[in-house]
């Protein structure tokens, strides 16, 4: 009679409760071999080139579409650096001239959200450089600089604090340095911001002569005026517009005190 084999025996660990399962019945046949997957590999590294080399390519595209963005060290603003663009340098030109100019100039300063008004007025004696005198008066407040001081001052008040608070005006679209220098920054900034060609032009303002150049710009044109001497006559601007409303060659003193 032929006798069933029996499987071998499977032994215990000494605490008889589980198992111990010999090695050889975990051993992986000498013709199986685990490796790992190359083809899934190599897809991965292709996708991963493609990729990037898309990335590159919307990046330089998107460059050239915009060009190239300003920068600080792009949008000069010291006296004295030109554009390149005749029509805007011919402005900055007077407009860097004005610190020895002798004027008196009343301009009117409108919002351009609100529609709030102020009247402003300028004097300046910059007849002995570099020793020059100005007073700015925006609404009630009057700012005051000679050589030795400068001063912030109410009109009704008659009372004044040394240094030039310009918070005090800050709601009027005008700074109290508008006059010498502040509208030249604004105009380099706008001629690197510039999306179109400029148009020169001259304007009779407040009886005098004003060269004048319009700027295009993200979302309207600016316009610069000024006279001859680098008195600013006129600023059309997206937040706010001043116009002189008349002017002299002459200081007028009462302005230097309160």
């Amino acid at each position: 009679r032929r006798r069933c084999q029996r499987p071998s025996p499977v032994r215990t660990s000494s605490a008889g409760m589980k198992p111990v399962r010999s090695s050889a019945m975990f051993r992986r046949h000498p013709e199986v071999a685990v490796s790992p997957a190359p083809v899934a590999r190599r897809s991965l590294t292709r996708f991963i080139g493609r990729t990037a080399v898309i990335t590159v390519v919307l990046s330089a595209a998107t460059s050239c579409a915009l060009g190239q963005r300003p920068t600080l060290e792009a949008t000069p603003t010291a006296v004295g650096t030109m554009t390149g663009d005749e029509a805007i340098d011919g402005v900055l030109i007077r407009m860097d001239g004005v610190g020895d100019s002798v004027f008196t100039a009343e301009y009117t300063a409108l919002l351009a959200f609100g529609g709030t008004t102020s009247s402003v007025t300028v004097t300046q004696d910059g007849s002995a450089p570099p020793s020059v005198r100005r007073s700015v008066t925006i609404g009630d407040v009057r700012y005051i600089s000679t050589d030795d001081a400068t001063s912030t001052c109410s009109v009704a008040a008659t009372e004044c604090a040394s240094g030039i608070n310009a918070a005090r005006v800050s709601d009027t679209g005008v700074t109290p340095d508008f006059a010498f220098g502040d509208m030249a920054k604004r105009l380099r900034r706008d001629a690197v911001a510039r999306i179109g060609a400029t148009t020169a032009s001259t304007r009779d303002i407040a009886g005098a002569t004003a060269t004048c150049v319009d700027v295009p710009v993200t979302g309207g044109t600016k316009q610069y005026c000024v006279f001859d001497n680098g008195v600013l006559a006129r600023f059309v601007g997206g937040d706010v517009t001043i116009d002189a409303t008349s002017y002299a060659q002459t200081v007028n003193e009462s302005l230097f005190v309160v």
